[in-house]
């Protein structure tokens, strides 16, 4: 791959970028001068977000050759810029060695590379990240200059109604993965130490109050549905076993999930997200059988990637009998509460309904 490539293009969205960027929010940043003029280097940050791929591209001194999803389409009210700025596609969930040769192309021309190890912005565990990282600059000799990004939940709402949200960017000292030029073997156990550790240098770069809410543990995923018939106004418990009511209950959590089913793909999913209101069976089996068909037809790692293996299977088959259920009810409306829990400071806190879905930092 050519690099850089759309020069001109490039620089002109981060130059304005820079303009605007302060016009809609208070940005505060520290650690710039560790950023490099030039690679090979991989510039890594958390992600939540747009808002944190706009930031890299405008503060860092080279141009970034981002690595983004491949397997999903982009969200449409962002894919115009997108296709304007380009990246490299990644398919997530599968070992992508086209997209992993581009970036080592890109490194080895002396570039930049941004990548966002959480792999995705459902919510993924900060303490860990996907072995991408690890490969690029095992393989690369590259380093990787980890970055904080802090103040991006509900940014991008607050950006666009001129709210001006506080944000923060911090980098921190480069980490260097140990090379292959002695042709010392790496093992898997290796690259995923060497991605938490990234991840855990970039959670120490975020405010004190977000590396707090990275830290939850024991966490508890439920969900209870409940099943009005038609003509009723009464509702009755519809009984789900433990396990399907974690997998829906995960499922519920995590509302971008949701959101890149309707947005992104253009499923018909949009009864899920109605938490606590009446819903149509009927749409509810239909919306059920969208996804698990796209999960056949199209892209089967859809929840495995992530998750894991174990949860991402959960989920799927907890979807599979909650259609199951579904078909039993056609006629009648249904009340989904997902039910979240997890200890904090030796305090269990339940969070019901919509509450469950953003929980505090």
């Amino acid at each position: 791959m050519q690099y850089p490539r759309n020069i001109f293009r490039r620089k002109a969205l981060t130059a304005f970028g820079r303009l605007i960027l302060p016009l809609l929010a208070e940005i505060k940043t520290s650690g710039l001068h560790r950023l490099p003029r030039k690679g090979p280097a991989i510039l890594a940050g958390n992600h939540e977000n747009i808002v944190e791929v706009v930031l890299m591209a405008v503060y860092s001194p080279a141009i970034v050759e981002f690595l983004g999803t491949g397997d999903v389409p982009i969200d449409p009210r962002f894919r115009w810029l997108a296709d304007l700025y380009q990246f490299i596609p990644v398919k997530r969930g599968n070992i992508d060695r086209t997209a992993i040769y581009a970036a080592l192309e890109v490194l080895k021309a002396n570039g930049v590379v941004g990548i966002f190890p959480q792999g995705g912005i459902w919510g993924a565990d900060m303490k860990s990240g996907r072995s991408g990282v690890a490969v690029l600059s095992y393989l690369s000799g590259a380093p990787v200059y980890p970055i904080g990004f802090g103040g991006l939940k509900g940014a991008l709402s607050k950006m666009m109604h001129f709210k001006r949200p506080r944000l923060t960017l911090r980098v921190g000292d480069p980490l260097q993965m140990t090379t292959g030029e002695h042709n010392k073997s790496i093992s898997k156990n290796d690259l995923d130490r060497f991605s938490s550790l990234v991840m855990e240098r970039i959670v120490e770069l975020l405010p004190p109050e977000e590396q707090k809410s990275t830290r939850k543990v024991q966490e508890n995923f439920d969900v209870e549905v409940f099943v009005r018939k038609n003509g009723d106004y009464s509702e009755v418990k519809l009984m789900l076993d433990e396990q399907t009511r974690l997998g829906l209950g995960v499922l519920f959590h995590y509302p971008v999930l949701l959101d890149t089913f309707k947005r992104n793909l253009g499923l018909p999913v949009g009864c899920l997200q109605q938490i606590g209101e009446p819903i149509l069976v009927q749409e509810v089996h239909e919306a059920i059988g969208a996804i698990l068909d796209y999960l056949e037809r199209e892209n089967p790692g859809f929840f495995t990637y992530r998750f894991g293996i174990d949860r991402g299977i959960l989920i799927k088959n907890a979807l599979e009998v909650f259609r199951l259920c579904a078909e039993q009810h056609l006629e009648d409306r249904i009340f989904v509460f997902p039910i979240y829990e997890y200890s904090e400071n030796g305090h269990l806190i339940r969070l019901r309904g919509v509450d469950s879905l953003h929980p505090p930092a």
